[in-house]
């Protein structure tokens, strides 16, 4: 007779653990899926036009350019790295009579006569060619 009860109440247990479990596998199962639907979403763009003269290629990340890219303009072109929207650490302006590099925060100006100049202290200086 005992043996009897406990099994009987084992299987009540068991049972409503299974419940519960069903219970909470649903939940994650269903909170996952709604993450998976809302969460924002990276879009590559070809010649996306911001203006009639501005253009940019590369990935989207929730409306903001993100990752590397490049900005066409009528005065010049920028290849490089862009974040939340901004320019990036590293990257290259193209303009009709000179190039602007940024590489890691350093930016030097570099004009098709040979003259290069770097920011230092906050004032532009003109430096030796460093090839």
């Amino acid at each position: 007779m005992m043996l009897e009860d406990f099994w009987k109440r084992f299987d009540m247990e068991y049972k409503k653990f299974l419940e519960y479990f069903a219970k909470f596998s649903l939940g994650v199962f269903i909170l996952g899926g709604i993450y998976t639907i809302g969460r924002p979403k990276r879009q590559s763009v070809t010649d996306y036009k911001l203006t009639e003269d501005i253009s940019y290629t590369g990935d989207l990340y929730q409306g903001k350019f993100q990752g590397k890219g490049v900005l066409a303009a009528k005065e010049g072109i920028y290849k490089g790295d862009f974040d939340k929207g901004r320019i990036g650490k590293n990257g290259v302006y193209i303009g009709d009579n000179f190039y602007y590099i940024k590489e890691n925060g350093q930016v030097k100006i570099k004009f098709n006569d040979g003259r290069i100049y770097k920011k230092k202290d906050g004032k532009w200086e003109e430096v030796e060619d460093e090839n």
